[in-house]
């Protein structure tokens, strides 16, 4: 066997890596650039080398370059530096924090340590609400992250669901970098914003409190605390503090209640909120030596109540890789102006949110690829009948329309299109989207398998996020019941349906596959 070139390493990369597209840099700063890792409001995230060290292990690190609406103003770069140095400061492991960062680059970019898992948006969304020794550990994790980052001066401003990484040491707050204004919130979450910040409000601590109480009621219930709706339907429920939190851990109800009062002065400290969700743990776990409720809330505790709650979200096997040590180098910003020119053009899209850790965001499966190219083979033909129904069509499902939206039968209405999506215009709304459709037939019913596959793009998936392919079709894996369970609580969604291969009968046919239709 012939040596290793000595401009050759090896990496471990994780499978199924995203491909570069042709304009992506090959290298940034002094990192060489392997492939995507995800997308997402605020950037796009590779996986990059990092060439100086020496295990192969160790040299694969998450590179973000940054691209945001925050950021089109020159002004913002002193703050973006300014709360880059503040965070490469925190000391937690609950915080991805940034190992390196250029915010002279054009564009910025900051580079963070690799962690693979799956974030609570999705996680929820696939199992429902977590346990409650679980969801103490979230709990705690994600309050302790908070209390380092505000230490620093830090308020996230942005956290959500998809915002929280679970991997198999606990959970992790990411994307800190850049707090999204009100406006970008309110369309990616509204759910997870405060009065004050959806009136316009800075993010502050307190906010983030709001945000910690909302995420804790979602990841315990598997609900939206404020229900679902419009951002404007759910800020007025945050407003009048209308939240539903039936089903979530008795222990953790007023804790959680006061997080989510309307006015932020009557929400708790992150301090009395550590108290008192160990307090619940500990009033638990007596009988097992564990200090009795009001012992001192230090980092020992925190880390004991992880190591006793957390089980791992274990992510998949890293493969090894022989890396070439060439590309080109990414440029420098000349002037503040060419990055105002260029940030004008820049399209929002949520695929994969700008995760890094998510092996769902590294692209299909090959599973979910044959799914896609078995649902776009040419329908076939029904038998010959008086119907003569098409065995797949386009539909599009009101949960307002539904009579039954336990047991069914489900109403959906036919719909087609004479002319090509537009994309690369932002995301459309559900109502937006909805209305690009028109009725191509009478409403009818079916029922749906609870078997049948279902490939949600964003709206029966998690809200926050789109899950697409190149043509628009949904990629995140479900099933009938959850789709029906969708049905229950989700807006106006667009998908193609394919029955079962049976003659058309008098009752109401099967749908067996389901794929969200949407758009970038």
């Amino acid at each position: 066997m012939s040596p290793r070139s000595p401009r050759e390493i090896s990496v471990l990369v994780p499978p199924d890596l995203a491909p570069l597209y042709p304009d992506d840099p090959s290298r940034i700063g002094p990192y060489l650039v392997l492939g995507r890792l995800g997308q997402g409001a605020t950037g796009t995230v590779y996986a990059a080398v990092d060439v100086s060290s020496s295990t192969a292990s160790d040299r694969l690190v998450a590179v973000k370059v940054l691209r945001s609406p925050e950021l089109e103003s020159p002004d913002a770069y002193p703050a973006l530096e300014k709360r880059l140095r503040a965070l490469s400061n925190v000391n937690s492991k609950r915080v991805v924090v940034p190992l390196a960062f250029d915010t002279d680059a054009n564009p910025p970019w900051l580079s963070m340590p690799y962690l693979a898992g799956e974030r609570l948006s999705h996680y929820v969304t696939k199992r429902g609400g977590l346990g409650t020794g679980k969801l103490i550990a979230l709990a705690t994790g994600l309050a302790e992250g908070l209390s380092v980052l505000h230490a620093r001066g830090v308020a996230h401003g942005s956290l959500r669901p998809s915002e929280v990484l679970l991997e198999s040491h606990g959970p992790h707050i990411m994307d800190c970098a850049v707090a999204a204004s009100p406006d970008r919130m309110r369309g990616l979450g509204a759910t997870w914003l405060s009065p004050e910040r959806f009136r316009g409000g800075a993010a502050t601590p307190a906010s983030d409190v709001f945000a910690w109480g909302a995420i804790v009621a979602f990841a315990g219930t598997g609900r939206l605390p404020f229900g679902p709706g419009e951002p404007e339907e759910i800020a007025e429920r945050a407003a009048n503090g209308a939240f539903d939190l039936s089903g979530l851990s008795k222990g953790l109800l007023p804790v959680v209640g006061r997080a989510l009062a309307p006015d932020a002065d009557g929400r708790p400290s992150l301090r009395e909120v550590i108290g008192a969700v160990i307090a619940v743990w500990q009033s638990e776990h007596d009988d097992e030596g564990a200090p009795a409720g009001g012992a001192p809330t230090g980092r020992d505790e925190l880390t004991r109540i992880l190591e006793r709650e957390w089980h791992a979200v274990e992510p998949p096997a890293r493969v090894p890789e022989v890396i070439r040590l060439e590309g080109r180098m990414s440029n420098r910003r000349p002037t503040r102006a060419l990055l105002v020119a260029g940030s004008a053009a820049i399209a929002l899209a949520l695929v994969g949110a700008g995760v890094w850790g998510v092996s769902q965001l590294l692209g299909p499966s090959d599973e979910e690829a044959l799914v896609a190219d078995a649902s776009e083979e040419e329908p076939e033909a029904a038998s010959p009948s008086a119907d003569d129904a098409p065995r797949t069509l386009v539909a599009r499902f009101d949960p307002a329309d539904q009579e039954d939206l336990a047991e069914g039968p489900w109403v959906y209405t036919p719909v087609d299109r004479d002319d090509e999506p537009i994309r690369g215009q932002g995301l459309p709304s559900h109502s937006a989207w909805a209305e690009q459709w028109d009725e191509a037939g009478e409403p009818a019913e079916a029922t749906i398998a609870p078997d049948a596959e279902v490939l949600c793009a964003k709206f029966c998936a998690a809200p926050d996020h789109v899950f697409l392919d190149e043509e628009g079709r949904g990629t995140w894996e479900l099933t009938g019941n959850d789709f029906v369970d969708y049905l229950s609580w989700g807006p106006v969604v667009i998908v193609e349906v394919t029955f079962a291969d049976e003659e058309p009968g008098e009752g109401p046919r099967e749908i067996v596959q389901i794929t969200e239709l949407y758009t970038d």
